[in-house]
């Protein structure tokens, strides 16, 4: 097996694979290069059947926290290309346009992973928010500790996440407006009583019976495996989520347009993102709809 820079991949001999995300001092926020190495240790474990299953877990405090929001490196908004001229067509590209066009590739590329040939199980803990929902949504499982936390608080002024996690196919149209229209964020139990989880159990047993399953299915034949997944994922497709998952990118670029987010990444830049977060989220108290 390869050994990469934001991950860390293990193979057992029941035909299981684990990749941990492994950015805790970052709380496993998405950046570029933990992206890119998820999809390369995908890519790898992908031919063949000695592998059938993958796990999806991370080190740390929490499963995931959202995108990288360092600033510098923040996933919101593009920038314009810039004037090469003074003719019309020299006048470059407009910040929405390229903006678009980035968030298009990172639908594809969830949806890459919502398409991977082989079952991937999600095991979380701690924070699930942001694009850590878009990625446990790509997933075809999804199992949670006790202490885990799911939501979108950045819906309350920077954007959306453009695949929303999945959450209209999993949760429903109500409940995923609500999360949507306050930012607040839900807890392990209300996660699997809406749907959007498989199953909750205490933190000290979510990593063995997370893998205990995980090996359950890995006795199943991975043709087997393939055509549950993809025939399954195919009635969701024909009821148009590939499509819904591409007006993401869209509307998104027209979020980052927003007076709220040139705010918040000018608090970011100046003060730090520990005081741009509480200043977008201090007027929503404890996150749970209670002051």
């Amino acid at each position: 097996m390869s050994t990469y820079d934001n991950i860390l991949l293990d193979v057992d001999d029941h035909g299981v694979a684990t990749i941990t995300l492994n950015r805790p001092e970052k709380l496993n926020a998405i950046s570029d290069g933990l992206r890119s190495d998820l999809e390369a240790a995908l890519r790898e474990l992908r031919p063949g059947d000695a592998v059938r299953v993958i796990r999806l877990r991370a080190n740390g405090r929490a499963f995931c926290a959202g995108y990288d929001l360092t600033p510098g490196v923040q996933p919101y908004g593009g920038e314009a290309t810039g004037a090469r001229g003074t003719e019309a067509w020299e006048m470059g590209e407009s910040r929405i346009a390229v903006d678009r066009d980035r968030l298009r590739e990172g639908v594809d590329r969830w949806l890459w992973v919502w398409s991977y040939r082989k079952p991937i199980v999600a095991q979380v803990h701690g924070y699930c928010l942001a694009g850590g929902g878009e990625m446990i949504g790509a997933c075809d499982i999804v199992f949670a500790g006790e202490d885990a936390t799911f939501g979108h608080p950045a819906g309350r002024g920077m954007g959306i996440p453009p695949t929303l996690g999945m959450w209209p196919v999993k949760i429903g149209m109500l409940k995923t407006k609500e999360l949507l229209f306050t930012g607040d964020t839900i807890g392990a139990a209300e996660a699997e009583r809406i749907g959007m989880v498989n199953r909750v159990y205490p933190n000290d047993r979510l990593d063995d019976e997370t893998l205990a399953f995980c090996r359950r299915i890995a006795k199943v034949p991975l043709d087997a495996l393939s055509v549950h997944k993809h025939v399954t994922n195919r009635w969701f497709e024909i009821a148009g989520l590939r499509t819904a998952a591409a007006e993401g990118a869209e509307f998104d670029a027209i979020y980052h347009e927003a007076p709220s987010l040139a705010e918040f990444k000018r608090i970011a830049e100046e003060r730090g993102l520990k005081t741009a977060l509480a200043w977008r989220d201090t007027p929503f108290g404890d996150g749970h709809g209670r002051k």
